[in-house]
């Protein structure tokens, strides 16, 4: 024999589960938008990533041997991986650094991080290094995340 009763759960009960998770949702704070990158917009075609060239000077034997930091033309999240370990690389010399930003066109937070990282581990391990050129973009960004100070080395 064939059961003909409504189960107790109706569609007006359904429907009232849907209006209480979206009661829900909008009375949540609604989630702040991503940071944009700090950066000169490059059109599609020119905004391939150019990779951390890695540079060191050649020492001649029983000298210190200078690390160069050259930062490609972009030096955002996408490439973080890219220019943290190339920072690493040669945050394993001895030192002094050189660090070369001149040619950065695309900066963003991650990439002004990255950066101060490795100055404050050069100041903590009391190893020189100095700017060999930083770009108009590199140098806004710097500005306007106010970590000047953090990336001079003092004198």
């Amino acid at each position: 024999m064939k059961d003909t009763r409504k189960k107790s759960r109706s569609k007006a009960a359904g429907s009232h589960r849907v209006r209480a998770v979206a009661a829900r949702a909008a009375a949540a704070p609604a989630p702040a938008p991503a940071p944009a990158p700090v950066a000169a917009v490059v059109p599609a075609a020119t905004a391939a990533p150019a990779p951390v060239v890695p540079v060191a000077a050649a020492a001649p034997a029983g000298t210190q041997r200078l690390g160069r930091v050259v930062l490609g033309t972009s030096c955002t999240i996408q490439e973080a991986e890219a220019v943290r370990a190339h920072l690493l690389s040669q945050a394993a010399l001895p030192g002094p650094y050189e660090i070369d930003g001149g040619s950065v066109e695309l900066v963003d937070t991650a990439g002004i991080q990255l950066i101060v990282a490795f100055a404050l581990d050069c100041l903590e391990k009391g190893t020189a290094y100095k700017w060999t050129g930083r770009s108009a973009t590199l140098e806004k960004a710097i500005e306007l995340l106010g970590v000047g100070p953090l990336l001079e080395y003092p004198a």
